[in-house]
C-alpha cells in the first residue's frame, strides 16, 4: 500500500500522487511475477500476484481513479488467468489450486485469486460450474467496502462470463447446473452489488451541497459496473418469457424498489428496459409500470416511461402486435400505458411540467405508432390528459414550454392540416402556453401546413384554424404587435398561408374569404399590410373562376359583382394602412382590369379606377413614385375596353391632366405620350380557324357573336396628334430649362424625349392614324435631326445609337 499525503498538497495533487505509486508497485510486482511464470514458479507467482493485487486495497482513490488501477491489475491477472489454465494440465486437480489460493494473507487479493483460479476450474469441467459459482459469489461477501466490493464483484462477473452453465454453452450438464443456475448466480451477484452502490452514498462525510454533488458524480460513474449483471442477464440463451416473469424480473424489481435510492432505481430501471426484450416488456408490462409509483420522488419517471414506450411503440409497429404468452395487444398496451402515466401525474404533484409534458409525448408517439388507422383520435385523448395534468401546473418555464411544444407537434408532423383541426384538444393544451410559445407554436403550425400544402377547404376550418393560430391573427393577453423582424417573418408565413384557404366551390370560397378578413381586421395595420395583398389576390382568383365557368356565375353562390365590391373593400382597407399606398394601387389596377377583362363590369371597375386616382392625388410620396404610379394608371386604363364614350373620356382627360402636373417637365412629356395611347387601344386580333389546314371548318367566314360588354377599340387620331404636339412643346420646355440650368451633360437630355416622340409618331403612322401622314413624320425627322445635330448630342454615345435605329425605321415608314 502507497498512500502519499504532504502539507500544501491538494487532495487531487495527493490522489495524484497516491496513484502514481500504486501504478509503480503494480507494475514492479507484475515484473517480478511474470519472471516467476517463466520459471514455472507457482509459488513465487501467486506471492507476487498477491501483493500486485494488495494494491488495490488502498482507500484513497476516486473511483475514477481506482479504476485506472484496477485496469492495470485486470491485464496482468489476465496473463496470470493463461498460466493457471496452462498449469491445470500438469495439476491432477485444480481444486488444490482452489484451496492454495485461499491461504493469501490478505481477504482481498485472496478472492481475486479466488475468481481468477475459479474460472479456470469451471472451464476444466472437474467440478460442476453451479457449485464454483455459488461458492465464490458467497466468497465475495467478505469485503464489504463499497469501491473495492464493487470492483471484485465486477471481476468476478467479467471472468465468468463464457462460463455460465446456459443453453449451449457446454456447461449446462445434468451436474454443472442450468440456466437458473446461472441466473441465480447473476441475480445474487447483482443484489450484492446493488446494495454496495447504494451503500456508497454514506460513505465518507458529505455536508455541503457540491460535496454530495460530487459524490453522486462519482457513483454514477460506477453505474456500468452494477449493471453488467443485467447485460448478461438478458443475453442468456435459455431465459425464457416464462423464466424472466417468474424469477427475474420480480427479483430484479425487488431491488429496485427496495434500494430506495434516486440514482440507482433510475440507473437500474432504464438498465432494464433497455437491456430485455420488448417482447417480455409487452408480456409484463402491468407489473413493469406497478414499480413505477413506488419509486423515489427524485427519479425521472417521464423519462423512464418514455423510454419504455418509444422501445413498445417500435416493437409493435415493425409487425408484433400481439403477445403469445400474455395475451396482449396493442390496445390493452397504450390503455395500461395511458392510465399509468394517469396515475403518476396524479401522485406526484409536484412532478415539473416537462416531465409531464414527456409523459404524453410517449403516449402520442405510441398511439402514432401502434394505431395507424385511427391514431388521432387516441392522440386527441392524450393531448386532453395532458391538459388536465397541466391546468393547475401552468406552463411557466422554458424547459416544459419546449416540452409541451414537442407533443403538440406530434399530430402536425404526421398528420395534415385538416387532420390537426379536427383534433379538439390540441388548442385547449396550445392555449396553456405562455404568450411566446404559444405564438412559436402557431408559427410551427403554419410552417407545417405550407411544407403539406393541403387547401383548407371549408369555412368550419378556417375558422378552426386562426383559432389555432389565434397569436398570429390578432393580440392575446393584452399584447401589442410592435415592428420587429420576426413579426415580419410570422405575418409572411401568414400571407402564404392565405393562399391554401381555398374551395372548389365558388360559394365556400367567397365564405372562406370574407371569414378570413372579419378575423384579419382583429389583427391591427401591421398584420393586414401582410395578409390583405395575398387576400385580394384570392379574390381576383374566385373571379376568374367564376367568369371562366361554364355559363357565367354558378346557380348558387355570389356573383362577379359581389367578389368585386369585396374585393374593393378589402383594398379600401389597405389603402389606409400607413405605407400600403404603392401596394394598394398597384392592386386597384389589377383589379379594375380584372373587371373589365373578365367581369364586363363597367362601373366597379370605374370605382376602381377613381379610387386609384385619389390614392395617386392624396397619398403617393414623392416624384418618382408619381411618375411610375401614373403610368401604371395609364397602362391598365388602356387595357380596358368595358367604359362608355363618357366614363372614358373622364378617365383618360383625369390621367392627361395629372400627367402635366409632374414636377419635371421630361417625366411630364413621357407621361403626356403613354396618355397618347388611351385614345389608341390595339385591334382584337382576328379570329383564328381550327381547319386552316383542311379542317371542318375551312372556309367557315360566318360572323363571329359579339363578346357581350365588350366595347370596340378607341381609335382618335385626332386627339392622339393633339398629345404628340403637346408632347414636342414639354420637350423644347425641358430643352430650355435644360439650358438655364446648364449642367454638365444636361444638354442632350432633352434630346431623348425628341427621339421618344419620334418613335411615337412612327407608331402611330404604322397603326395607321389618319392625321398622322408620312409628311408629319418626315417633318418631326427633321426637326430631331437638327436637334441632335448639337456639339453635346454629337458627345452622347448612346443618344446617337439610340436616334441612329430610330430614324431608320422612320425613313423606311416614309418611303413605304
Amino acid at each position: 500500500m502507497h498512500a502519499s499525503t504532504g502539507l500544501g498538497m491538494s487532495v487531487a495533487e495527493v490522489e495524484a500522487r497516491c496513484l502514481a505509486d500504486a501504478c509503480a508497485s503494480v507494475k514492479k510486482q507484475a515484473f517480478y511475477m511474470n519472471k516467476a511464470i517463466e520459471g514455472d514458479n507457482l509459488k513465487d507467482a501467486l506471492r507476487y500476484a498477491a501483493l500486485l493485487l494488495g494494491e488495490l486495497r488502498t482507500g484513497e482513490l476516486q473511483p475514477q481513479r481506482y479504476f485506472e488501477l484496477y485496469m492495470q491489475v485486470f491485464d496482468h491477472m489476465a496473463l496470470l488467468q493463461s498460466w493457471f489454465q496452462e498449469q491445470s494440465s500438469k495439476l491432477n486437480s485444480l481444486s488444490e489450486l482452489y484451496e492454495r489460493v485461499q491461504w493469501a494473507g490478505n481477504v482481498l487479493p485472496r478472492l481475486y485469486l479466488l475468481c481468477t483460479v475459479g474460472a479456470c476450474y469451471i472451464r476444466s469441467k472437474q467440478a460442476p460450474a453451479k457449485d464454483i459459482l455459488r461458492d465464490m459469489v458467497e466468497m465475495c461477501k467478505g469485503v464489504q467496502h463499497p469501491i473495492r466490493g464493487l470492483f471484485l464483484r465486477a471481476y468476478l462477473c467479467q471472468t465468468v462470463r463464457g462460463l455460465l452453465p446456459d443453453v449451449g454453452s457446454g456447461y449446462d450438464t445434468p451436474t454443472g447446473g442450468t440456466t437458473t443456475d446461472a441466473i441465480e448466480f447473476l441475480l445474487q451477484n447483482f443484489a450484492e452489488m446493488n446494495k454496495l452502490w447504494v451503500r456508497m452514498q454514506h460513505q465518507g462525510s458529505a455536508r455541503s451541497a457540491a460535496e454530495r454533488k460530487a459524490r453522486d458524480a462519482e457513483r454514477q460513474q460506477l453505474a456500468d459496473l452494477v449493471g453488467k449483471n443485467l447485460t448478461y442477464l438478458s443475453q442468456l440463451d435459455g431465459l425464457d418469457f416464462d423464466t424472466y416473469r417468474g424469477l427475474v424480473l420480480p427479483r430484479v424489481l425487488e431491488q429496485v424498489v427496495g434500494c430506495r435510492d434516486d440514482i440507482a432505481q433510475q440507473y437500474l430501471m432504464q438498465a432494464l428496459i433497455q437491456g430485455f426484450s420488448d417482447e417480455f416488456h409487452l408480456g409484463t408490462l402491468e407489473a413493469l409500470l406497478g414499480a413505477v409509483p413506488q419509486l423515489q420522488p427524485g427519479v425521472r419517471l417521464a423519462a423512464l416511461m418514455a423510454s419504455l414506450m418509444e422501445r413498445l411503440a417500435r416493437f409493435v409497429a415493425a409487425g408484433a402486435p400481439t403477445l403469445q404468452q400474455s395475451g396482449r395487444d396493442s390496445a390493452a398496451a397504450f390503455a395500461a400505458l395511458r392510465a399509468s402515466a394517469a396515475k403518476v401525474a396524479k401522485a406526484h404533484p409536484d412532478m415539473a411540467v416537462a416531465e409531464v409534458a414527456m409523459l404524453h409525448i410517449g403516449l402520442a408517439r405510441f398511439a402514432e405508432a401502434v394505431f395507424p388507422e385511427d391514431a388521432l383520435r387516441h392522440i386527441d385523448g392524450v393531448l386532453g390528459a395532458c391538459a388536465d395534468a397541466l391546468t393547475e401546473r401552468g406552463v411557466r418555464e422554458a424547459r416544459g414550454e419546449a416540452r409541451v411544444v414537442e407533443l403538440l407537434m406530434v399530430p402536425v408532423e404526421a398528420f395534415d392540416l385538416s387532420a390537426v383541426l379536427r383534433v379538439q384538444s390540441f388548442p385547449r393544451l396550445m392555449a396553456l402556453l405562455p404568450p411566446d410559445a404559444y405564438r412559436d407554436m402557431a408559427a410551427g403550425l403554419v410552417r407545417s401546413a405550407l411544407k403539406r400544402g393541403v387547401e383548407v377547404s371549408t369555412v368550419a376550418e378556417v375558422e378552426l384554424l386562426l383559432d389555432f393560430i389565434r397569436p398570429l391573427v390578432q393580440d392575446v393577453d393584452g399584447a401589442t404587435a410592435e415592428p420587429c423582424e420576426d413579426l415580419d417573418d410570422e405575418q409572411s408565413q401568414m400571407a402564404r398561408l392565405v393562399h391554401l384557404l381555398h374551395s372548389p366551390d365558388p360559394a365556400e370560397h367567397f365564405a372562406i374569404l370574407q371569414t378570413a378578413r372579419t378575423r384579419f381586421k382583429e389583427g391591427g395595420p401591421l398584420r393586414a399590410a401582410h395578409v390583405l395583398p395575398p387576400l385580394a389576390a384570392a379574390c381576383l382568383r374566385l373571379v376568374r373562376d367564376i367568369t371562366s365557368s361554364a355559363g357565367g356565375a354558378p346557380a348558387a353562390g355570389p356573383s362577379v359583382e359581389e367578389v368585386l365590391q369585396f374585393l374593393h373593400a378589402v383594398l379600401v382597407e389597405l389603402s389606409d394602412i400607413p405605407g400600403q399606398t404603392q401596394a394598394a394601387l398597384g392592386l386597384l389596377l389589377v383589379a379594375a382590369v380584372a373587371a373589365s377583362q373578365e367581369a364586363r363590369a363597367d362601373l366597379i371597375a370605374y370605382d376602381f379606377f377613381e379610387q386609384a386616382f385619389l390614392l395617386y392625388e392624396e397619398q403617393v410620396p414623392d416624384t418618382r413614385a408619381e411618375v411610375a404610379a401614373l403610368h401604371d394608371i395609364v397602362g391598365a386604363l388602356q387595357a380596358c375596353r368595358v367604359f362608355d364614350d363618357d366614363s372614358r373620356g373622364a378617365l383618360a382627360h383625369k390621367a392627361t391632366g395629372f400627367s402635366a402636373k409632374l414636377l419635371k417637365r421630361g417625366d411630364q412629356c413621357r407621361a403626356v405620350l403613354a396618355c397618347s395611347h388611351l385614345y389608341w387601344q390595339p385591334e382584337d386580333a382576328p379570329p383564328t380557324h381550327s381547319g386552316e389546314e383542311g379542317g371542318e371548318d375551312a372556309g367557315n367566314d360566318a360572323p363571329q357573336p359579339a363578346d357581350s360588354g365588350r366595347q370596340p377599340p378607341v381609335r382618335d387620331s385626332t386627339a392622339v396628334l393633339v398629345l404628340l404636339k403637346r408632347a414636342l412643346k414639354l420637350a423644347s420646355s425641358a430643352q430650355q430649362q435644360a439650358a438655364r440650368t446648364a449642367r454638365a451633360g444636361g444638354l442632350s437630355a432633352p434630346v431623348w424625349l425628341y427621339v421618344d416622340i419620334l418613335n411615337e409618331y412612327a407608331f402611330y403612322l404604322r397603326e395607321g392614324a389618319s392625321d398622322i401622314s408620312p409628311t408629319t413624320l418626315h417633318d418631326v425627322l427633321e426637326l430631331v435631326e437638327g436637334e441632335v445635330a448639337s456639339d453635346a448630342c454629337q458627345k452622347d454615345g448612346p443618344l446617337l445609337q439610340y436616334f441612329t435605329s430610330s430614324a431608320a425605321a422612320a425613313k423606311a415608314l416614309i418611303e413605304k
